[in-house]
């Protein structure tokens, strides 16, 4: 049975002392005008997730970002306190692979617009051209708990194009952008065009001597600036471009693979050219952890939720890998699996052996590592974006839990209880 719990109340620290003045015969403080963009949580179980759980903490937020964390932190003179008591603080939830905004929610007619079928490397396609941000399913996200979502292309060809990382601010897709989110490989061979490999061995080939030939482009430019007189530059060329930057890490590259092969052709791009690589799905995760471990390879896994059970044997997996270290992030694929879910698959991990602070981390904390963003989001630091999630529960995993509230870069985007939803969808109750 759920336990209940009272709607958060505001007060303000002056009140508090006010109380305690009046009961020993003093003059009560005057309260202080309230500061615009200014807040404390407070009371609550917070779970900074780069630090051990802080039972009855504060969290700060100034101005779109977190000033402090802790146990005994002096709440600034007109801030507004949101009471906690009973409830646990969280950072927003980040989802390491979605096609929200792409297939849209409730709109089978949309269900191809991530995937450009016209030839199989698409390196030039960029996800944030083509999403729009009248996608229900941005509601029912927000509601869940997720304020970062990578929204990446399809896996039809095997190369679809790049991602990118949006916010849940609400507005158009220009104001919901982030950050880029990198490539998306595919090793699949499903898709019966001209043109395209017919055997994911020849996927892998045409992979590969895409990135070759991206070498080859680095190398003439490289050799025409040491010396201009010796060799022309090479025309520009944005296919070649954009794998030179998987060459050289500065774009991360994310390969679908769900069976054991498939996930053998990844891996032996991360061997052969060293990228900076994660892997879709990895359904077979629980054959290939030792070798991702050893590589540096991560997993974003899912959809979870509704299609495994608690007693999968795909879970162990994820489980296996962050044993040894790797890093686990969880997605639910959009449209294929339902945000609200999200958060429950941590419960689930936990249940087949994940510690409980490693299945937390692999809803925030390592997407963001993923994607290189962990010095802005996925944790609650002080200077990181106020991305903050409060679920009226003391456990944030527990399937009982609901969020209550949601801030993006300190900004409410979320309320349960008012109902409240920044991109226009009220959720139902219970939900």
């Amino acid at each position: 049975m759920r336990s209940v719990s009272r709607p958060a109340t505001r007060i303000r620290p002056c009140g508090i002392v006010a109380a305690l003045a009046a009961a020993a015969g003093l003059a009560a403080c005057v309260p202080a005008e309230p500061v615009p963009g200014l807040f404390a949580i407070a009371g609550g179980v917070v779970h900074p997730v780069s630090s051990e759980p802080i039972p009855g903490g504060v969290v700060v937020v100034r101005d779109g970002k977190i000033e402090a964390v802790g146990a005994d932190i002096a709440v600034p003179t007109g801030a507004e306190v949101i009471d906690a008591t009973g409830k646990s603080v969280i950072p927003g939830i980040i989802e390491s692979h979605s096609h929200m905004g792409f297939k849209m929610l409730n709109l089978p007619a949309t269900g191809s617009n991530n995937n450009e079928l016209s030839g199989p490397i698409n390196a030039h396609v960029r996800a944030v051209d083509g999403l729009d941000s009248s996608d229900p399913a941005f509601a029912i996200a927000v509601a869940g708990g997720v304020t970062t979502q990578n929204v990446t292309t399809g896996s039809r060809s095997p190369n679809s194009g790049q991602a990118v990382l949006l916010k849940m601010r609400g507005g158009t897709v220009e104001d919901m952008v982030f950050a880029p989110a990198g490539m998306k490989f595919a090793i699949r061979a499903t898709t019966p065009y001209p043109g395209f490999p017919q055997t994911e061995q020849g996927v892998f080939d045409l992979l590969a001597g895409e990135l070759e030939a991206a070498q080859e482009y680095l190398d003439r430019i490289a050799a025409h600036e040491a010396d201009p007189a010796a060799s022309s530059r090479p025309a520009r060329n944005l296919t070649r471009e954009a794998f030179g930057r998987l060459l050289t890490r500065d774009s991360v590259v994310g390969v679908h693979s769900h069976s054991e092969a498939q996930m053998g052709y990844a891996l032996e791009l991360k061997r052969r050219f060293d990228l900076d690589l994660y892997i879709h799905h990895g359904d077979r995760t629980d054959v290939h952890a030792e070798e991702m471990a050893r590589l540096g390879v991560p997993v974003s896994f899912g959809p979870i939720l509704p299609f495994d059970s608690p007693e999968s044997p795909d879970l162990l997996g994820p489980v296996r890998l962050a044993e040894l270290g790797g890093l686990v992030a969880f997605h639910q694929d959009h449209p294929d699996g339902h945000q609200y879910f999200l958060r429950h698959t941590g419960a689930m991990f936990v249940r087949r052996g994940m510690p409980r602070a490693e299945a937390l981390a692999a809803l925030t904390r390592n997407g963001a590592r993923i994607f290189h963003v962990e010095d802005r989001i996925g944790s609650l630091e002080p200077g990181m974006d106020a991305d903050i999630v409060l679920l009226d529960g003391p456990d944030p995993l527990a399937w009982e839990s609901l969020v209550q509230r949601v801030w993006v870069d300190g900004v409410e985007v979320f309320n349960r209880d008012t109902g409240y939803n920044v991109f226009g969808g009220r959720i139902p109750r219970g939900w």
